[in-house]
């Protein structure tokens, strides 16, 4: 196994005994890597009971096949580990980006164990085969931003680092780890490495993944990036019209938002101007994603510097800014990030924004401020839920409620309401800090309605967009996707962080067209017109499952679900179809085993089995539950009361039928294989996927299906 695409090592670490060896890959191989080998190993060695924060506790850093070996889109790694904050304590998974999954595949391991508790902060070092636990005395307390250099700095250029922030070190739910600049990845699992008094690792790998056919990779990837591959999210024609496209996005707003007269001011030697990026122009996709125009309009040309991203992304999704405004109150000016933090700062200002320089740059000065602070204090916002808890909590009063009188009036609400980018920084820090009652807000969504008695309708408010009474946000839900991308958003233990169809919906390409390539796949009715809802079938279902068991091999692989699969083209002369054996081509290339698409989905369908089994578990030790169906699938009022002057299946809206969600909830379990009663995967699905020792262990809980 060590031959093709894995590297044949796992590094096991106890940093509680300081014991350091490996151990050989080539037992998961059913489970493939990333997110397979962490579950695998999740299962087998830390029981369900365990708290997160537990000695007991582990994480499993892992990579899969792919990265490492040159595959576009594949600088990704996967942390497995038991949730600290949703209902259940279950288990998630957080996603990394930035370069240091390559720097840890190079230096010849899939995955990295974290297990046991140090005495003092440590942190850990990786030099190719030479491993060591290092003090971290000096860097403890730091942010991310100058532990992440000085790590580099005291260990040299050629390594990259990864670090927690204060949240992480005071054992913030909702906090998480960053590398680079930016790159984050979160689920609570800055917390985790705090608990074992880990502040992070740094990398380095001088060696390589060996690639079974090199030639039909390079013919592979030729392929993709000529024919297949768009802009951020795989959008597949340009935001506006470009001369070479027969399409553009009729908003002009999807994500492929490079253009001509649409730039980075703050380039190098002057505007570099995106201009066009026909499709089949390998040099010109990096032009394609221009994040900052997507997220703030024209005002981000002012502050761009440059586009950056991931190891082996052509997309370049990360747009790099230096905010001027920002240097008058004495604040960072650099910053990077292509998502929620970037975005969504400003729910912190819930009395309204005031422009400083330019008419509508509020919101972008304010994100950035917000997006450094949180990253630096490595406060996870949990897809905007941290954010939004705080706005409805002040809003409503339920903070002067909670707060003692004393913090209350201790807290600089003149900062918030004047704009003051420094008002961002300050509840931050305090989250991060546990300052105060307010710091509460860091418990997380789930725990924080436990904590302040806020009660169930808490969680049924639309504002607050919670996609299940467990804790977590909406990702790309009904919203974009009807009842498939809500079927597919309550199935974990987090946001579900799946794009394989918003990618399409929201692509910008025709309706007609994506209808079409869509249905020639999964039949007839599998997939509406947006704001025009039909009633659920079986063809949705199966679309459904698609997209699920899809995303654990992205997750697995370990490939960018940004990107993946490649559903669309850009290209007119293949019909703007895509290719779903692409996945199954860069499998066979790599390791020298022949793949097919259905390959794939077994491999697919075994992990998403995992994950369902698990939770099931955790949810009966937890919640003395026996029905996931009842007790984690359940979806809250707001969507389906929302929108009061529309009734479901009106033409403009999004509101959702109660009952007509239950016959797609049936529908789907009937896809998966999992009992219709309560959700739970059966033994004959289990052993078809080789999980037979998971259906003992249902069976000894009295949880498998009759």
């Amino acid at each position: 196994m060590a031959t093709y695409g894995w590297s044949g090592k796992i590094l096991r670490v106890n940093f509680t005994t300081n014991s350091i060896k490996t151990e050989d890959t080539s037992k998961y191989k059913d489970y493939i890597g990333g997110m397979g080998i962490g579950y695998k190993i999740i299962y087998d060695e830390v029981p369900l009971e365990t708290h997160p924060y537990d000695e007991a506790s582990k994480v499993v850093l892992a990579m899969g096949p792919l990265t490492g070996s040159g595959v576009p889109c594949s600088g990704r790694l996967n942390m497995s580990f038991l949730s600290s904050w949703t209902k259940g304590y279950s288990i998630v998974d957080a996603h990394m980006g930035g370069h240091i999954a390559h720097a840890i595949k190079y230096a010849g391991y899939d995955a990295v164990i974290f297990e046991g508790k140090a005495s003092k902060p440590v942190y850990l070092k990786i030099d190719d085969d030479k491993v060591t636990i290092e003090d971290a005395s000096h860097i403890w307390g730091k942010g991310t931003f100058e532990a992440n250099r000085i790590l580099v700095e005291e260990n040299g250029e050629s390594f990259d680092a990864a670090t927690i922030g204060q949240a992480g070190e005071n054992l913030v739910n909702m906090s998480c780890m960053i590398t680079s600049v930016g790159n984050s990845g979160g689920a609570g699992v800055g917390a985790i490495f705090g608990s074992k008094k880990v502040k992070g690792f740094v990398a380095r790998g001088t060696g390589s993944v060996k690639i079974a056919d090199p030639k039909e990779l390079k013919e592979v990837s030729d392929y993709m990036l000529r024919e297949l591959v768009g802009g951020n999210n795989n959008h597949n024609v340009p935001a506006v019209p470009q001369s070479w496209a027969e399409y553009s996005a009729p908003s002009g707003t999807n994500r492929w938002s490079g253009a001509p007269g649409r730039g980075w001011q703050k380039a190098e030697g002057g505007f570099v101007d995106m201009g066009e990026q026909p499709v089949g122009d390998i040099d010109k996709i990096g032009y394609r994603a221009h994040k900052g125009y997507f997220d703030h309009g024209a005002i981000a040309d002012k502050y761009m510097v440059k586009v950056g991203g991931c190891s082996s992304c052509p997309i370049r999704c990360y747009a790099q800014y230096d905010i001027d405004p920002l240097a008058e109150y004495d604040l960072p000016t650099k910053v990077s990030n292509t998502c929620m933090p970037i975005i969504y700062q400003g729910a912190w200002y819930p009395e309204g924004l005031k422009d400083f320089v330019d008419e509508g740059d509020a919101n972008l000065v304010i994100c950035g401020a917000g997006s450094r602070a949180v990253d630096d204090y490595g406060l996870w916002d949990n897809y905007g839920n941290i954010q939004r808890d705080f706005n409805y909590c002040y809003t409503s009063g339920i903070l002067k409620e909670k707060l003692p009188a004393e913090e209350y009036n201790s807290i600089p609400w003149d900062l918030m309401k004047e704009g003051d980018p420094r008002w961002v920084v300050e509840i931050v820090r305090r989250i991060s800090m546990k300052e105060g009652e307010i710091s509460k807000l860091g418990l997380g969504t789930y725990l924080l309605v436990k904590e302040w008695n806020l009660g169930k309708e808490y969680l049924d408010v639309e504002y607050l967009q919670n996609v299940t009474y467990n804790g977590y946000p909406k990702h790309h839900s009904s919203e974009d996707v009807w009842q498939t991308g809500l079927l597919y958003n309550i199935m974990y233990n987090r946001d579900c962080m799946i794009h394989h169809m918003t990618n399409v919906i929201q692509s910008g390409s025709p309706y007609e067209l994506y209808k079409k390539i869509l249905e020639d796949e999964f039949g007839e009715g599998a997939v509406d017109k947006p704001k025009h809802y039909t009633p659920m079938n079986r063809n949705k279902a199966k679309l459904a499952k698609w997209a699920f068991i899809g995303k654990q091999w992205h997750d697995m692989a370990t490939l960018c679900n940004w990107m993946y699969p490649m559903t669309l083209s850009p290209s007119k002369k293949r019909g703007y179809k895509g290719d779903h054996d692409l996945d199954a081509k860069y499998m066979t290339a790599v390791t020298g085993e022949k793949w097919s698409r259905k390959d794939i989905d077994l491999a697919s369908e075994r992990v998403s089995n995992m994950l369902r089994v698990m939770t099931a578990i955790s949810f009966n030790i937890h919640e003395g539950s026996k029905n996931l169906r009842k007790d984690h699938d359940t979806i809250p009022a707001w969507v389906f009361d929302k929108e009061p002057d529309f009734k479901p299946f009106e033409a403009g809206t999004v509101k959702m039928d109660r009952e007509d969600m239950e016959t797609a909830k049936t529908m789907f379990y009937e896809e998966m294989g999992w009992d219709v009663e309560t959700g739970i995967p059966t033994r004959k699905t289990l052993e078809r996927l080789g999980l037979g020792y998971m259906a003992d262990d249902l069976e000894k809980r009295g949880l498998l299906p009759a």
